[in-house]
């Protein structure tokens, strides 16, 4: 089950790419890296709760102008934190931990001929939780997520981008992070599971 889902993953990532890829040729581009704050979450599995530590994090988007203020968006963001457990069976266990949100969207500015415009992107996509140590599995997950924020034209060509945005994890049931070679495991029930939030500030780089 689990490579049927990374392959239909892996499919899509590759037909946005594709699209990108298409699209850049001829359309004005936005590239933007940005830097911010990332919220921790938790999520209540059969052996307690796993806790996600919050933390800075980092990425950057590209974005490809539609028309009418409209963008198609692909999107990283990187966090460096922890995974912990709370099992009174395991006390004490904690792992570094890597979460990496992969995203592609739809970006509307409101006011798309201002100096200063609203906006409000939809995005979906892959999460992937990597702790470091070998005795806890790694794990892909879908998402969605929704953002508001503003974007400031200093120049034609350079401009600032403030955004909050809420990512939203789904589970499936029967997930579960699994522990040590004997593959004991937490599980978890489907739905949408450790949310996540970020609030991030960015440069604009605005090409063609």
């Amino acid at each position: 089950m689990k490579t049927n889902k990374a392959s239909i993953l892996s499919g899509v990532v590759i037909t946005v790419v594709l699209f990108f890829a298409i699209q850049v040729n001829a359309q004005k581009l936005e590239l933007t890296p940005f830097i911010g704050y990332e919220t921790g979450a938790k999520a209540y599995t059969n052996r307690g709760y796993l806790h996600i530590g919050d933390g800075m994090n980092f990425g950057g988007s590209l974005d490809v102008a539609l028309g009418g203020g409209r963008f198609a968006e692909l999107s990283y963001s990187h966090l460096k934190s922890y995974l912990s457990i709370d099992d009174p069976l395991v006390p004490h266990t904690k792992s570094d931990l890597t979460v990496d949100y992969y995203s592609a969207g739809i970006l509307q500015e409101l006011k798309p001929k201002a100096k200063v415009s609203p906006y409000g992107l939809f995005t979906i996509g892959l999460v992937n939780y990597r702790p470091a140590t070998g005795d806890i599995s790694s794990e892909n997950k879908m998402h969605i997520s929704i953002a508001g924020g503003i974007k400031i034209r200093a120049t034609e060509r350079i401009g600032l981008r403030l955004q909050a945005r809420l990512l939203m994890p789904i589970f499936y049931t029967g997930t579960y992070f699994s522990v040590g070679s004997g593959g004991s495991g937490y599980g978890m029930s489907g739905g949408i599971v450790a949310v996540q939030g970020d609030f991030t500030a960015a440069l604009v780089f605005m090409i063609r």
